[in-house]
Formats: C-alpha cells, sequence, structure tokens
C-alpha cells in the first residue's frame, strides 16, 4: 500500500472515489478549490490541504478528476501548483477529460521533475464511482500503470491499457462521441414518436427488442420519462468532451460530420440553461421546438 495518497478536484466523481480510498483504508490528503466540498471527506478522516503543492508534496500517488483542460493545466502548472513540489518517483493518475495534447505536454514536465503522468479517464458516471465500479482507459507506461494497481482497483473494476500518453484521453473522447450521439439521436426518435402519439414507454418496448436496443438508453429513459436530469455526468461536461473530440478529429483530418452536428445540439440545450443537469436533458432543446414533452404518468 502506498504511503500517502492525495486527491485533487471533489465533484460528482470525484468525492465519492476520494471516499472509497479512505474507506479502504489508505492515508488520504484531498484538495477542491472550494473548501466547502472537502468537508465529508475531512470528517471520514482525509485531511484537507490548502493547495495542490501541499497535496503533493509529501504523495506518493496524486490523483486528480478536474473539469476541464484549464482547470488541470492551473493544477499542475500555476502558481503552488504540483510542479512545484512532486517529489520524484511519485505517480499523477490524471482522471479528467483534457485535450490529449496538453495531456502529453504536462507528462513530459512532470517527467523534467523525475515524476510519472498516467492519463486515465474513466466511464461509469456517479453510480460507478460510488459503487468502485469504474472503467479506467489509460495511457502511459504499462510499468507505471502496473504500480499503482492497488490504488485503482479500489477505484473501480476495469483497468484498461490504451497505449502511450494521450491515448487513455484519446479512446475517451471516441467513447463520449459515441454516447452522446446516441443519447441525442434517441431524443430525436423518441420527440417524434411522442409527436405522432405513439406512448414512450411504447418504442421503448420496440427499442428493446429490436437490434436497436442500447444499454445507455435502457439507463436513461426511466429518467427521461420522469422528467430527472438530476446530473450524472453533467450536459456542460458532455458539450466540453464533444469539442475536444473535434479539435481532435481536425488535428488528424479525421471527418465527423454527426459529432459536429450532435454538439451544435448539446450547445442549444447547453444555452437554454441545461448545463448543469444530466447530458440526457439534451432532449428538452428538442421538446422545445417540437412543442411536446416526452414523458411518461406515474402508475396509480
Amino acid at each position: 500500500m502506498p504511503q500517502s495518497i492525495s486527491f485533487i478536484g471533489l465533484g460528482i466523481m470525484g468525492q465519492p472515489m476520494a471516499l472509497n480510498l479512505v474507506k479502504a483504508g489508505f492515508p488520504v490528503t484531498v484538495f477542491n478549490r472550494t473548501r466547502r466540498k472537502a468537508e465529508p471527506l475531512e470528517r471520514a478522516g482525509a485531511r484537507v490541504a490548502s493547495s495542490p503543492a501541499e497535496v503533493a508534496r509529501d504523495a506518493d500517488v496524486i490523483i486528480s478528476i478536474v473539469s476541464d483542460t484549464a482547470a488541470m493545466e492551473e493544477v499542475v502548472c500555476g502558481k503552488d501548483g504540483i510542479l512545484e513540489a512532486i517529489r520524484s518517483g511519485a505517480v499523477l493518475i490524471d482522471s479528467s477529460t483534457i485535450s490529449p495534447t496538453v495531456s502529453r505536454r504536462l507528462a513530459c514536465q512532470l517527467a523534467a521533475k523525475g515524476a510519472s503522468m498516467l492519463d486515465a479517464p474513466v466511464t461509469g458516471s456517479k453510480h460507478g464511482a460510488e459503487k468502485g465500479e469504474l472503467t479506467f482507459m489509460i495511457g502511459g507506461e504499462r510499468e507505471v500503470m502496473e504500480r499503482v494497481l492497488p490504488v485503482l482497483k479500489v477505484l473501480g473494476k476495469r483497468h484498461i491499457y490504451c497505449g502511450e500518453h494521450g491515448l487513455g484521453l484519446a479512446a475517451k473522447l471516441a467513447m463520449n462521441c459515441i454516447l452522446a450521439t446516441t443519447v441525442e439521436i434517441f431524443s430525436e426518435g423518441f420527440v417524434l414518436a411522442t409527436k405522432a402519439g405513439v406512448p414512450p414507454e411504447t418504442l421503448l418496448e420496440i427499442m428493446q427488442s429490436s437490434l436497436a436496443r442500447a444499454a445507455i438508453v435502457d439507463f436513461k429513459a426511466p429518467f427521461v420519462f420522469k422528467g430527472d436530469f438530476t446530473p450524472y455526468f453533467p450536459l456542460k461536461l458532455m458539450h466540453k468532451d464533444l469539442e475536444l473530440a473535434m479539435e481532435a478529429a481536425y488535428a488528424q483530418n479525421v471527418p465527423m460530420p454527426a459529432t459536429a452536428a450532435v454538439k451544435e445540439v448539446y450547445a442549444g440545450a447547453k444555452a437554454q440553461g441545461q448545463g448543469d443537469r444530466d447530458y440526457a436533458a439534451v432532449i428538452t432543446f428538442l421538446e422545445e421546438l417540437a412543442g411536446i414533452q416526452v414523458r411518461v404518468a406515474p402508475a396509480p
């Protein structure tokens, strides 16, 4: 067991991940820009630091999961950042979804300090984080991944090695394109059917009996039918990931016409004020335009 683990970023995903490490008996130090979010971890036994540098100073393993590329650059390179204090031999596991190009640059900067970095974004949403059942997509040196597996196994059930630095992020962005597009086209189909008079639960039954069945639709549909958009993964973050995917596609000369169109639907929902709700709330943008809601009345 590593002597010391530090955790940066205590949002929807980070807070339950850090709590699982505390419950597993690891000595954990945490940092979050809004200190209030660290209070549940402090009550559970974690130490609260005042900066990323303080978090990094004595850590064997640092885990970060922050909102975007700019936030990660600030955590590593900013004033009182990780680079100021990280020890030689330490490992930074970044589970944020950020630019693969920037992630590779940060890995080089950390290597100059004798430290290692893995890009290790996750899938499984809030539910998986709470249960310790996340799937990690990992880029970096395989030997480093093997070294920190005892930590990763507390947080997730699958740890998939994708290759060199940046490829964990490349896999995550590709996967989120598929998820976002599936949820958006599900929304289009259900809005169309509902407007025509087909009950939403009837269309879902048809889908579940056909090759169109998708696990993400099985999971999201009951929440949509209730109008419950409590965030498992916020819409604004899915929109951010689609933008990152399009940047990567442009850099690699990969055409992504469907993703480009879907990104603008998420942008429309975000502009309507849906950004902090679950990304399934993309349906509300289409509902408003169509003048119909895809809802199912609760059973009497």
